[in-house]
């Protein structure tokens, strides 16, 4: 370690320095801070030069220079204030600072040097650079200023107590929150914690000991006037440097005026939640961009076949629609986004129930704003029924108006039956005058073809012709005597008369007129036919017109209902002696008939054939007539297993007996 000089005016003959005086200066030496000696005469007699002050190159230039040359380059005169001056005045230390050039801010400690005599001679300075501290407790300044216009500013209560918890902050929100004065609270205990609240408190008080950070607890606090205030709470510990918990820190918001709207639209959503289930149709609420299904009423779960609103919630309305063009999401979404735009609209939609049904309803589609954005209410009702009415309306006006082109057939075939009989009287006349007459003929034409040798009748010889000729007429006679078979029936059949029940009836007979009228239907429509009627058949009582009606009606549905001409109809009478009654057996080979229409088929304008000119007033006109004759009709069928009719007419109860 190198060695400085020590200097002394009353040593400048090169003395020899004891040892104890080497010590003194190589202790000097080693402090960090720079450390000077002064004389009377503001003259350095001694320094380290350390501290980032060293004046020159070396010491030797510094020898013997006044303090303020070396402080202040330039300066020739002491300082106006100089710290030395003050010692050597008083004899007393003290403790300033300055800001020199070289180094910046420093704290300068003074100490008077008194000789063994007591006399003060010189002034002991010992220097320590506090620029970087000073520079930290100006930022700290500003930044405490600052935090404190912050806290002053905010419109957050800000509140802080010590471990005791008596108040250490109170910022002007606080006092306007709770009614309390800093100065009223201030190094007092915290007064704001309700008294059912103390657990609450005291345990977010334990946890924020444990470091945890409390953030948005809605509670409640106490304001001086004894009422509630409603606040969003979040606290924390404050730490010392060394991490030791010192206190705690709130920051609270008023949420009154929020918790009583908040209030205000529960009690607002509950009615409209109310309202909104007890609507008899079915709503949605759409978002308006994708069809998503924000909210629904109980009456669409109904509609629907949901069990409650959060099950209805999970689908997509997508999964509620018939699927295909045009009820598919790509049809609904244009509306919906017109909608949107507070354009009404109004359409019939087909839905699909949550067992695959299919319905038809009618949507009213609006847009609306609900919590401040865009929504799409849509109104829903179930026109099925509507539908059912109206479209069974239309059925019955075109039943009717097919019932009444039968009747005006009716009419029109009495009348054509009644010009067609006179001719065909005319050829059934003529045509059994040859016949009776061909002997004669024949035996003329004959004569002739002895005579003259065989000659042509219509191009055919005369020996094939003779024989042919006869049969000709017979068949013409047969012909025209199935005409007026035909024609009496239908006159007959069409005749108004007055619907008496007193006729003795021989069932029999009504099966072979209905199938004698029925004779072309059966053989267009299969070669399969069958008529067996039952031998000694009791009479019945009741209107044979009528009878012959339902055997009709009933043939005609079987003959109808048969796929191929290989599928035959059988008819068969009975008599059945336990119930005695008479029983008309009509059994088919058709398709058969489900369950569904079974329980419907009597009903009236109920009809499978409207498209063919079907008047659903058949069997529902055969069940009339059979009830009016004491009877039951029955229907026993199967889909794809042929459908047998069964009617039974009680017996003339005179007849029971045998």
């Amino acid at each position: 370690m190198s060695e400085r000089s020590f200097h002394s005016n009353r040593n400048s003959q090169g003395s020899v320095i004891p040892s104890s005086l080497i010590i003194l200066s190589n202790f000097f030496q080693e402090i960090p801070d720079f450390m000077s000696i002064v004389d009377t005469e503001y003259r350095i007699v001694f320094s380290n030069w350390k501290g980032g002050v060293e004046p020159g190159d070396s010491g030797t230039l510094t020898q013997g220079r006044h303090c303020y040359e070396v402080y202040y380059p330039g300066r020739t005169i002491p300082c106006d204030n100089c710290h030395l001056r003050e010692v050597f005045k008083t004899g007393k230390p003290l403790i300033t600072d300055k800001v020199l050039p070289r180094t910046g801010l420093i704290e300068i400690h003074v100490f008077p040097l008194f000789d063994d005599h007591g006399k003060l001679v010189m002034v002991g300075e010992y220097h320590r650079n506090i620029s970087d501290q000073h520079r930290a407790e100006v930022a700290l300044r500003k930044a405490n200023r600052m935090l404190q216009a912050i806290i002053d500013a905010s419109p957050l209560a800000i509140v802080a107590v010590d471990n005791e918890l008596n108040v250490t902050l109170w910022n002007p929100a606080a006092e306007k929150m709770f009614g309390w004065q800093k100065k009223e609270v201030l190094a007092k205990p915290y007064p704001a914690v309700l008294p059912e609240l103390q657990e609450e408190f005291q345990n977010n008080l334990r946890q924020m000991s444990a470091g945890e950070i409390r953030r948005q607890i809605e509670t409640s606090r106490m304001h001086k006037d004894g009422s509630f205030v409603d606040v969003a709470h979040s606290s924390a510990p404050l730490q010392d440097s060394t991490g030791i918990t010192i206190g705690y820190v709130a920051v609270m918001a008023d949420i009154s005026s929020r918790k009583a709207e908040q209030q205000v639209l529960k009690e607002s959503e509950a009615s409209y939640r109310t309202i909104f289930d007890a609507a008899n149709d079915a709503h949605f609420v759409f978002d308006a961009q994708d069809a998503t299904i924000l909210d629904v009423n109980l009456k669409m779960c109904e509609m629907y076949g949901f069990d409650n609103r959060e099950e209805a919630l999970k689908h997509n309305v997508e999964e509620m629609m018939a699927g295909y063009p045009p009820y598919t999401l790509n049809d609904l979404l244009p509306r919906i986004w017109k909608a949107k735009d507070v354009r009404l609209q109004t359409f019939e939609w087909l839905a699909k129930h949550t067992s695959g049904r299919l319905f038809w309803m009618e949507v009213v589609m609006k847009g609306v704003v609900i919590g401040g954005e865009y929504k799409v209410l849509a109104v829903v009702r179930d026109t099925m029924e509507r539908k059912a009415a109206e479209e069974e309306n239309r059925r019955m006006q075109e039943t009717l108006l097919q019932a009444n082109k039968m009747a005006a057939v009716g009419t029109l075939a009495s009348g054509i039956a009644h010009e067609i009989n006179n001719p065909n009287n005319f050829i059934l006349s003529n045509a059994q005058f040859l016949l009776d007459n061909w002997c004669n003929i024949d035996r003329i034409l004959s004569i002739y073809a002895t005579e003259n040798g065989e000659f042509f009748i219509g191009k055919m010889p005369y020996s094939e012709a003779r024989a042919i000729i006869p049969e000709m007429f017979e068949s013409i006679t047969e012909g025209a005597q199935r005409i007026k078979g035909i024609v009496t029936g239908m006159k007959d059949f069409s005749r108004k008369e007055k619907a008496t029940l007193d006729q003795t009836v021989d069932v029999n007979k009504v099966i072979e007129a209905a199938v004698s009228m029925l004779h072309n239907q059966i053989k267009k429509h299969t070669d399969f036919f069958s008529c067996s009627l039952g031998q000694d058949i009791p009479p019945v009582k009741g209107n044979f017109r009528q009878l012959e009606q339902i055997v009709v009606n009933l043939t005609l549905n079987a003959l109808e209902s048969l796929p191929s001409r290989d599928c035959g109809v059988y008819i068969a009478t009975t008599y059945s002696r336990f119930l005695s009654k008479i029983v008309i057996k009509i059994q088919d080979e058709g398709v058969g008939i489900t369950e569904e229409v079974q329980k419907t088929i009597f009903d009236p304008f109920f009809t499978t054939k409207l498209d063919s000119g079907g008047t659903g007033l058949g069997l529902s006109i055969c069940f009339s007539i059979v009830k009016e004759h004491n009877g039951m009709i029955l229907c026993e069928s199967k889909p794809g297993e042929g459908t047998t009719f069964l009617v039974r007419i009680p017996v003339i109860e005179s007849e029971k007996r045998r």
